[in-house]
């Protein structure tokens, strides 16, 4: 008789709490800037204080929060010079990453791309924006999985918190978007198809960089105050 798999043991709690205080800032259920209790994040998940200041630790080292000393802990709020890096950055990564993946199987590479924005165009129709930020980031990672190098992987997931919370504002709070980005989506698949790389890559790095643009009318008026512990609970659910 074959051996039956043993379940896998649950993450350790401050794991559990940071992946869900995460999944709730790339989804913009928290806003930038917004303040983080300790006390009150310990009466929502109904625990210690103690594996929450571990679980906001590690989202500090990712980037997705920010602890000041006397002060609290506040979700990341990204300046102009932040986005305007950050999007350099993600080009530089993702232009290298497209060129990869296209060389060593361009088909595969279209066929999971199609897949993706195929989904895009369901949750537009449904009017689920934040499922369209979450497969935005499935799509631009399809890049550096087709890559295959794990250089550029590990070099991408230094900011993919921050980018996914960013690319899900957008999505939420420009009223642009999601038509523009979804439209280049498929205008990179069918320059694939055509093997133009040339104009694939200008494509992408304008697709990129309007983010920097769109920063200022899309956050404008996202401040808020710190909120109160079952206001909090609740936008710590995922949807």
């Amino acid at each position: 008789m074959g051996r039956t798999s043993e379940p896998h043991p649950p993450a350790p709690l401050p794991e559990r709490i940071a992946q869900q205080i995460r999944e709730a800032i790339v989804d913009a259920r928290l806003s930038f800037g917004e303040a983080l209790s300790e006390e009150n994040l310990a009466a929502a998940f109904e625990v210690s204080r103690t594996p929450v200041r571990e679980a906001l630790d590690q989202l500090q080292r990712e980037g997705l929060v920010k602890i000041v000393p006397k002060s609290g802990t506040y979700v990341f709020t990204p300046t102009l010079a932040d986005i305007a890096a950050l999007c350099e950055y993600r080009a530089g990564l993702e232009l290298q990453a497209v060129e990869l993946a296209a060389a060593r199987n361009v088909d595969a590479l279209r066929r999971r791309l199609t897949g993706i924005a195929d989904g895009m165009e369901r949750v537009i129709e449904s009017g689920d924006m934040c499922g369209y930020g979450r497969l935005d980031t499935q799509y631009h990672l399809a890049f550096l999985e087709g890559s295959e190098n794990r250089y550029l992987q590990q070099g991408y997931a230094l900011i993919l918190g921050q980018v996914s919370a960013l690319r899900t504002a957008l999505a939420v709070h420009t009223e642009a978007e999601p038509a523009r980005s979804f439209a280049d989506h498929r205008l990179i698949i069918d320059l694939l198809a055509r093997g133009d790389l040339r104009r694939l890559r200008k494509v992408l790095r304008a697709h990129i960089l309007r983010t920097e643009k769109n920063y200022v009318s899309a956050f404008k008026d996202l401040a808020s105050s710190e909120p109160r512990v079952d206001r909090l609970r609740r936008r710590l659910k995922s949807s």
